[in-house]
């Protein structure tokens, strides 16, 4: 337990030794009351966690570690069911509200408190531990997993986060919390009715943060993705350059034979950031500029310009652009339709031949085939629910999926 200071250890022993006859009645009478004497020690011990605020305002009860606890220690029957997942944590409440209204139905007073007693640690775990694992989830995200330092594991620990927290959402959508208010459909006392109506307010509002945080999660391990790559990269570029040591820039560079004179010898050159104005030999260079910076500012009067008309000329119908060949596809179309027969692209291009070659139209039976395809695209889903075609080909050989068609067949659906 090398993560725990021994003074914090030993300051909450103190605690719990300077308090013990509060925690005590705590324990036994089941809360107690916040706003009297005890008002700041009870402040105390709920910010340590070792109290925590009741379903009555100013009243505190233990916490559910500290009374798990002391039920081990004092021999008590406890709630033996693990709250693992909130399916099973919503059986368990149902068999507990169950339990409780039939002892308040038989005027059995001592198991009723026993069994609402039970409920309210029951909620209160349930809601304490997805809480805590959200804000631990949170936590995570924030400090960019900052318990390990390679990027390469917190890269794995953001994707055991990530599907955690999306197999934990698809569980809670399952969950129809509306449903518990059929635990109330009887003369229920008020407090089991508060307690009822609190735990589905809090199930509501826990979604949209889990969905928040899983949000989060995902760009966060896009950024950590995208870190790793990069810091890849300038391993694999430092690796290359301690490989080819010819790419280091030597030292003793100046005193190189083959270095130009003029570079062997030059002055070494200083680059700031600012002008140093104490310097004679930038004097007339800053003159010049602040003289032309001055210019800059006087009004130039606007040039005057030339002046002529604009000629418009008045709208022109233009011609209605027609395409013969896809009237002759709307035709086919229609013939389709209209008969009922199954008609083939390619026949219909051989009898229609002769009346286009008396029109001075001409096409070829490839671009013919490639023309009805591309019209019967055109068409809307209304048209297309009408018709079908069916292209006729063979495959090409060395490209997978794909036809050269030779014929499309019309027919109706």
């Amino acid at each position: 337990m090398a993560g725990y200071d021994t003074h914090d250890v030993a300051e909450l022993l103190r605690q719990l030794g300077a308090h013990d006859q509060l925690l005590a009645e705590a324990y036994v009478f089941g809360s107690v009351q916040g706003d009297g004497a005890d008002a700041r020690k009870i402040a105390s011990l709920h910010k340590k966690a070792l109290l925590r605020p009741d379903d009555e305002p100013g009243d505190y009860r233990v916490s559910a570690d500290l009374k798990r606890m002391l039920n081990r220690l004092m021999r008590k029957q406890s709630s033996y069911r693990q709250l693992t997942d909130m399916r099973k944590v919503i059986e368990v409440l149902a068999e507990t509200v169950n339990d409780y209204r039939l002892s308040v139905i038989g005027d059995q007073e001592e198991d009723a408190e026993y069994y609402l007693d039970q409920l309210d640690d029951l909620l209160y775990e349930a809601k304490d531990n997805l809480n805590v694992s959200l804000d631990n989830m949170h936590y995570a995200i924030s400090s960019q997993f900052g318990f390990v330092s390679t990027l390469s594991a917190k890269v794995r620990e953001n994707e055991r986060a990530l599907s955690y927290a999306q197999k934990l959402l698809t569980e809670l959508q399952q969950i129809d919390p509306e449903t518990c208010y059929e635990w109330m459909n009887w003369a229920c006392p008020v407090e089991l009715a508060r307690k009822i109506s609190g735990f589905i307010y809090w199930f509501n509002q826990t979604l949209p943060r889990l969905r928040y945080i899983i949000d989060n999660m995902r760009l966060s391990l896009f950024k950590l993705r995208r870190d790793e790559k990069q810091a890849g990269l300038l391993r694999n570029m430092a690796r290359y350059l301690n490989k080819h040591p010819e790419f280091v820039i030597n030292e003793q560079l100046f005193e190189d034979k083959a270095l130009p004179e003029t570079l062997r010898f030059a002055a070494p050159l200083y680059i700031k950031s600012y002008i140093n104005v104490k310097e004679t030999a930038h004097e007339t260079a800053l003159v010049e500029i602040v003289q032309s910076l001055r210019k800059m500012n006087t009004y130039s009067t606007p040039v005057k310009r030339d002046v002529s008309a604009v000629e418009v000329l008045d709208n022109a119908a233009m011609g209605f652009s027609y395409d013969f060949f896809e009237e002759q596809t709307e035709h086919l179309f229609e013939l389709a339709i209209t008969s009922g027969d199954v008609i083939s692209a390619v026949d219909f291009w051989q009898t229609s031949l002769p009346t286009w070659h008396a029109e001075e139209q001409h096409i070829e039976p490839t671009s013919w085939v490639e023309l009805v395809f591309s019209s019967y695209c055109k068409l809307t889903s209304a048209q297309q629910a009408l018709i079908d075609i069916e292209p006729k080909g063979e495959p090409l050989t060395g490209i997978s999926h794909n036809w050269s068609y030779s014929d499309i067949i019309i027919k109706i659906n």
